[in-house]
């Protein structure tokens, strides 16, 4: 029941995530179309790219870890039974 929760929660995240990016884009339109410079405009994105990349980059590397730690788990107790 914890891993489908789980599961759910991390896709609720990668959407959220992945339409933070979007309205990132879509911001930037704005600005471009405001008048900020395309080069501007780029710095900007890319600024507000990095924290969401390594909030990304953080859930993999925590999900991965679960995952080792889970597996560590199923091999101590299949050690055990034999």
């Amino acid at each position: 029941m914890q891993g489908k929760r789980q599961n759910i929660l991390g896709k609720t995240i990668a959407l959220l995530l992945a339409m933070q990016l979007f309205l990132i884009g879509l911001q930037a339109k704005s600005r471009i179309d405001q008048g900020n410079s395309t080069l501007e405009t780029l710095t900007w994105m890319i600024q507000q790219y990095i924290p969401v990349l390594v909030k990304i980059r953080s859930l993999q590397d925590k999900r991965r870890k679960t995952i080792l730690q889970s597996s560590k788990v199923k091999d101590k107790v299949v050690g055990c039974i034999r």
